[in-house]
């Protein structure tokens, strides 16, 4: 009777093993990657746009460029005059007018004139820096534009891995059910089922990882546009890869048109140009004109009769020529100094341009590659394996290593995909013409 009810009890795991197979098998097919409909999602070109308009930086630079316009206004009005009164050459013992003929109030006043040419060059010289900080302005929200839209197909990769993670804990879950079927009936180790306990814990482990990187990466995009920090973002479930078909020399090209930057650098040449043309009048010194009317008193036989006065006021610029050399030097110079920054910018572009589309082209290639072969092979591995381990054909650890192999492809693939929109946002940054880009872009 022992020996039966032994047996009665093997039968009912083997019944157990072969139920959670058909189960496992359906899981399969239920589990399998599937193109879903994607739910409505934030358009980063749209979030792109609102941190352009309403980030606290922009705004700061948009009042320092008000401020320089105003300072243009400023620089073309003359000096504005100054009138004094003197209460001249009294005696010191009695302070009256009328005690000696010099003694009078003296009224003046005085204007100092600019020489024709020098206010027109002051004005151009304020208007080439203000043109510089709107090309810094602009430049500002080029970068903006790309952290915001580079920030949200992070967080949309961030998402799909926690995906992932998720579908593949519910995997090793019915993996731990088979595998304690056999561990019950001897046939497997306690080390195997151990194995897949902590696998399941690190894949539940790696969701707080997941959401920690959610909160960053929202915070980051809201920040940018200068709301809550925990205001929701919506990310597609699903995206393709994509290609593009620029090559180095177009994309350089659209950089020397577009880049606000290379502007920027371009601007602050002209405008230390400019200052150092300013500087070419400012040696000149200006004249200074003053009338004065004096007011007198009878004085003895002095009958006290009113004084009136016109005077012409020169500067004697000392060493004034070498000064004015020294700074038309220094502003030279400094414009030199851009036109060898523009230099190295440009170059610097041209690597950057050649390094995003050596990994774009690399992760749209392994994307593909990883969709439509490689993960669909490792899909099948993992099925093979497990029939192969039900039936005692293949040991745990083949299970095990399939189990891994597809988890680490279809996160790869995830990363590749991803990658393409990260690195098409970072190439719009660099060129500094998202609009453009936006036209040649295709998916596979």
């Amino acid at each position: 009777m022992h020996l039966l009810h032994g047996g009665n009890q093997n039968m009912k795991h083997v019944y157990s093993l072969w139920n959670l197979t058909w189960k496992l098998v359906l899981f399969f097919a239920i589990a399998t990657p599937q193109v879903q409909a994607e739910q409505a999602a934030d358009d980063p070109n749209e979030l792109a746009s609102m941190a352009a308009e309403s980030n606290r930086a922009v705004f700061s630079l948009q009042r320092h460029i008000e401020s320089l316009r105003h300072k243009t206004d400023a620089s073309v009005t003359w000096a504005d005059p100054v009138f004094a009164v003197e209460y001249s050459n009294v005696p010191w013992n009695s302070w009256s007018l009328d005690d000696s003929p010099m003694s009078g109030v003296q009224f003046k006043v005085t204007q100092k004139i600019t020489l024709p040419g020098k206010n027109l060059r002051r004005m151009q010289e304020v208007q080439a820096q203000t043109q510089v900080s709107v090309w810094e302005l602009e430049e500002k929200k080029n970068q903006l534009r790309a952290m915001v839209k580079k920030a949200y197909w992070k967080l949309a990769l961030v998402r799909q891995l926690r995906k992932i993670n998720e579908r593949h804990i519910v995997l090793v879950e019915q993996f731990l059910a088979v595998v304690r079927v056999k561990y019950q009936v001897g046939k497997v180790g306690q080390h195997d089922l151990l194995s897949l306990q902590v696998l399941k814990k690190r894949l539940k482990d790696d969701l707080g990882d997941f959401d920690e990187r959610q909160k960053q990466l929202t915070a980051a995009i809201n920040s940018a546009m200068h709301r809550k920090v925990s205001v929701p973002i919506t990310t597609p479930d699903t995206f393709e890869a994509l290609r593009m078909n620029y090559t180095t020399s177009e994309l350089v090209q659209l950089a020397i048109e577009y880049r606000p930057l290379l502007k920027q650098t371009k601007a602050r040449a002209k405008w230390q140009r400019m200052a150092a043309r300013k500087v070419e009048y400012e040696r000149w010194p200006d004249i200074t004109v003053w009338a004065g009317y004096r007011a007198r008193m009878s004085a003895g036989a002095d009958p006290g009769t009113d004084f009136f006065s016109l005077g012409v006021s020169v500067p004697l610029p000392f060493d004034y020529t070498a000064k004015a050399d020294a700074q038309e030097a220094q502003y030279l110079s400094s414009a030199a100094e851009a036109d060898d920054t523009y230099q190295a910018i440009l170059d610097q572009i041209k690597g950057q341009v050649e390094s995003s589309l050596a990994t774009w082209q690399r992760a749209f290639e392994k994307a593909r590659r990883y969709k439509t072969e490689i993960i669909p092979e490792a899909d099948r591995t993992l099925k093979a394996n497990l029939a192969a381990y039900q039936s005692d054909r293949a040991d745990f650890a083949s299970l095990y290593r399939a189990e891994l192999e597809l988890l680490n492809f279809e996160r790869a693939s995830k990363i590749a995909h991803a990658s393409t929109h990260v690195e098409k946002s970072s190439l719009e940054a660099v060129v500094g013409a998202p609009a453009t880009l936006e036209k040649r872009e295709a998916t596979p």
